[in-house]
């Protein structure tokens, strides 16, 4: 949809990504775009229930004045676009007043194959602040639009799930390689680039928004969003209902194979067991996060493992915590990190079986992260590199310490 309707999009892009809608079955097929365009304006006078100032009232009240236009309500193209620029700066059409010598003139049917350009700007406007909106505040305004160019949810729903097929095909097999038209595979590849990019560790942004994205995708946040529900309605959440958890939940009630029922029932309960051990215990607050991670073709888990005190107003306390970081990488095999934070001074203890290695090729990074961390008001004490420790009855590679273990409070103050 952002393919087709981006500015920036070249020809090509713009007419492969509308026949990928077609294809996915979000666009009947057959129905060339300025057929579709003109079915937008002919059902714009019965729609209802959109809020307002929002970028679907505008791009309704746009689409009525073109319905309005193919009924001869305007003497010529000049004066839908004045009226047209007026909503997209925010002013209700119903009150646009327009120079009485237009308003005189001889009304007269104007054709479809003039408006349906109009059409298409208001699309993309619509689009544009839809996303730069999401964007911004976290509104789903992009899928109320898109629930807006298509009322049945049924079959939105369908396409989308053909849309990751196709998606999952390419990982699988490069879009040059099936048998698709040159422009949908122009579209396919950018879409590929665009959005599935593998985290960038070097960047610290990115990784932190990456984690916040997969905690939402997890279903981590579900519970918390049925208690903050400000009515009955579950529509007004319709994003969190599609997460995996919700969306495994939902799975379990149908009747499918007992092989994948257990699947299933794994997997929720591997994300039921982090909502469980991030809990508060006392005066500390525990947190753990598992998620898959690609590495290149190398398919993992991170783990992440934080225990710290709050603050007076109940927040995370930056001044004092700990955090265990795991990860099970191609050549370096199990990582641990063991990050403790005291009056924000850090100690970092590496734990892998190529200490060595790991400390001559890190020494030259580690004047950087000092600096860095100076810049956020942390002072680092220092870096150690240390090999597995073996017991006699445990491998700390393979079982790392209890979360409810290293996470535990006694009722006294530990830091003292």
């Amino acid at each position: 949809m952002t393919a087709w309707l981006n500015s920036d999009s070249t020809p090509e892009m713009k007419s492969g990504a509308f026949s990928l809608l077609q294809k996915t079955g979000f666009v009947p097929k057959g129905m060339t775009e300025s057929v579709f365009l003109e079915s937008l304006m002919d059902g714009a006078e019965v729609r209802s229930g959109i809020p307002k100032n929002s970028a679907i009232d505008k791009l309704h009240q746009g689409l009525q004045l073109l319905s309005a236009a193919k009924g001869g309500a305007f003497a010529q193209v000049e004066e839908i676009e004045m009226a047209i620029n007026r909503i997209l700066n925010s002013h209700d059409h119903e009150k646009a007043k327009l120079p009485i010598d237009i308003h005189s003139m001889q009304r007269k049917n104007i054709s479809a194959e003039k408006l349906t350009p109009l059409a298409f700007h208001l699309l993309q406007n619509a689009f544009a602040e839809a996303i730069a909106t999401k964007a911004v505040d976290g509104k789903i305004e992009a899928n109320d639009l898109i629930g807006y160019l298509n009322k049945d949810t049924e079959q939105v729903a369908e396409s989308k799930g053909k849309a990751a097929e196709l998606l999952f095909r390419s990982l699988n097999k490069p879009p040059e390689a099936q048998s698709t038209r040159i422009n949908e595979k122009l579209v396919i590849s950018h879409v590929l680039a665009a959005d599935f990019q593998t985290i960038d560790f070097t960047h610290g942004p990115s990784v932190a928004h990456q984690l916040k994205e997969m905690t939402k995708i997890l279903g981590l946040q579900l519970e918390h969003a049925l208690i903050n529900l400000p009515g009955d309605d579950l529509a007004d959440f319709p994003n969190d209902l599609e997460t995996l958890k919700p969306l495994l939940l939902k799975l379990l009630n149908e009747q499918i194979p007992a092989a994948i029922k257990e699947r299933a029932k794994q997997i929720l309960n591997r994300i039921t067991a982090q909502q469980i051990l991030s809990q508060e215990n006392g005066p500390i607050q525990n947190l753990l996060l598992t998620i898959p991670l690609n590495l290149g073709s190398t398919k993992t888990d991170l783990t992440l493992q934080w225990s710290g005190r709050k603050t007076k107003e109940g927040k995370i306390d930056p001044d004092y915590c700990r955090v265990l970081f795991y990860l099970e990488l191609e050549h370096l095999e199990e990582t641990v990190i063991d990050m403790q934070v005291q009056n924000r001074i850090i100690k970092v203890t590496v734990i892998n079986g190529h200490g060595a290695t790991l400390e001559e090729a890190a020494g030259q990074y580690l004047d950087i992260l000092r600096e860095n961390l100076g810049k956020m008001d942390y002072r680092l004490s220092g870096v150690s590199f240390v090999n597995p420790v073996y017991e006699k009855e445990r491998d700390l590679r393979g079982e790392p310490i209890p979360f409810t273990e290293a996470g535990s409070y006694s009722g006294v103050d530990i830091r003292i």
